[in-house]
């Protein structure tokens, strides 16, 4: 039902007219739906927005010439609020966030029902790591004014905070009710998994239409049902497995193998999804047929590994994970394994030693050295990871992957300078991570205008991805200055 039209009381100013917030703005700052504005401002208040700073100015006016007006009490409390309100706003822009708390808490002693001071009180216990105590005056705040779907969204970060991933994802499919297109929220859903963007790939260029993750699957599994030819069944099997599709992704390669049971990567690509699902005889078995016929797999024996070892079959796991390291000793994943299979059963001085025997017979590789670099950098053996994450570069230069690592254990002890030196001196354009790592670099040196300067040209980019985009984006909101 509509509410009825808005009656101008008598007793107002003829200087003063009334204008209609958005409910949700209005539940927000627990205000009435009409508010006072100067009558010569009414046109361009209404196509700009209620400034709610000269609102006050317009309601204590009004409180002076006509204080029964309707709405009163409500408009006496925002003036109390708001007066002290203002007087945040240092706090809030030079991170004195603890600080805030305790006036805020005075605010919320004038009006107990006022959503803004909640939501300023659950963004304030986030900043100072006390979830629990954001989420409830997110709720509060949302008990008062559930149409603002800004609430939602940032409750769905304090979720995100607390590593409640449902929670999240529940609180921002609420925020896209109310602010529906909103970017961020789009942003953090699509980052979740839980909505997905399609392309149309005769047109590229064009934009993507979004789909709900229940949606999606269910788009996919009608694909999977209609799909005969095999090799495009493991080719969407991969992809789904890779974007964390498990299920969905068995299903192509069951599918395919019931096409064509002569199809070995179906063979691989099943057994692959028992290990990510965590049902591990069914990978073996999976993985040992297919490595019957393809015995130079890397990644088959490798998956046969992890399966054996989350057996507790060590003596296969170790057998399997030598078959890997032999067909390529340039394997991260298996040199990561390899050395950790060592350092669990205290021998760890024999791990450096296979990694600097695989780097002597392997001259060209750097990734035995990198691996011993990063394994030696978290026990804190910090002249020696030095050494390799050099060695590393010199048989490697520009390699992204060890730049990003050894620039990232440089940042964290205090070293920005040389973090700033190495990567201004790359060639070429940095991808996003190194991007990431030099503009850290420049604002942890005081130089944040630089930094944010870096991420915002990054932005420009043509042909970076969605999900470059988002990253940016959010890393930018982090920056000040």
């Amino acid at each position: 039902m509509s509410s009825p039209p808005f009656q101008r009381p008598a007793e107002v100013p003829p200087e003063i007219a009334f204008i209609s917030l958005p409910p949700a703005l209005a539940q927000f700052h627990h205000l009435p739906r009409h508010v006072p504005v100067w009558l010569h401002r009414q046109g361009e208040v209404e196509e700009k927005g209620y400034d709610f700073n000269e609102g006050a100015g317009v309601m204590e006016e009004l409180l002076k010439e006509a204080p029964g007006v309707p709405g009163a009490y409500l408009y006496q409390l925002f003036l109390r609020k708001w007066a002290k309100l203002n007087t945040l706003q240092p706090y809030f822009e030079t991170d004195r966030i603890a600080e805030v708390i305790p006036k805020l808490v005075e605010i919320l002693d004038i009006d107990p029902e006022c959503p803004l001071t909640c939501f300023q009180l659950g963004y304030c216990f986030r900043a100072t790591g006390e979830l629990e105590k954001s989420e409830s005056f997110y709720k509060q705040a949302l008990r008062m004014a559930p149409d603002a779907g800004w609430i939602h969204s940032n409750l769905g970060r304090t979720y995100q905070a607390m590593g409640k991933k449902a929670e999240a994802a529940e609180a921002f499919w609420a925020a896209l009710e109310w602010l529906p297109g909103d970017k961020f929220v789009m942003e953090q859903l699509m980052v979740m998994g839980e909505l997905i963007p399609v392309f149309n790939p005769e047109k590229p260029e064009s934009p993507p239409h979004f789909l709900k993750r229940v949606d999606f699957e269910k788009k996919i599994q009608e694909m999977v049902e209609g799909e005969k030819n095999p090799n495009a069944l493991c080719q969407w099997g991969w992809k789904l497995l890779r974007d964390h599709f498990i299920d969905l992704a068995g299903k192509c390669f069951e599918a395919a193998l019931t096409s064509s049971p002569s199809v070995p990567e179906a063979l691989l690509g099943l057994g692959t999804v028992h290990l990510e699902a965590g049902r591990f005889r069914e990978a073996e078995r999976n993985l040992t047929e297919y490595l019957d016929g393809n015995p130079q797999s890397v990644v088959a024996h490798l998956n046969l590994f992890k399966a054996y070892l989350a057996l507790e079959e060590e003596d296969l796991a170790w057998e399997e994970i030598q078959a890997a390291i032999r067909l390529d000793p340039g394997q991260v994943d298996a040199l990561r394994q390899l050395l950790h299979l060592f350092r669990e059963s205290d021998r760890e001085e024999e791990g450096w030693e296979w990694m600097d025997q695989l780097s002597e017979e392997n001259s060209t590789r750097f990734e035995p050295l990198w691996v011993k670099a990063q394994a030696l950098a978290q026990g804190e053996r910090w002249e020696e990871a030095k050494s390799a994450f050099e060695e590393s570069l010199r048989r490697s230069p520009h390699q992204e992957e060890v730049l990003l690592s050894y620039t990232a254990e440089l940042g964290k002890r205090g070293k920005r300078k040389e973090v700033i030196q190495i990567l201004e001196a790359e060639p070429k354009s940095l991808p996003l991570s190194l991007t990431i790592n030099l503009a850290l670099a420049h604002s942890q040196e005081g130089r944040v205008a630089k930094g944010k300067g870096l991420l915002e040209e990054f932005l420009k980019r043509p042909g970076i991805s969605e999900t470059e985009k988002i990253q940016t984006r959010n890393l930018l909101k982090e920056f000040r200055g």
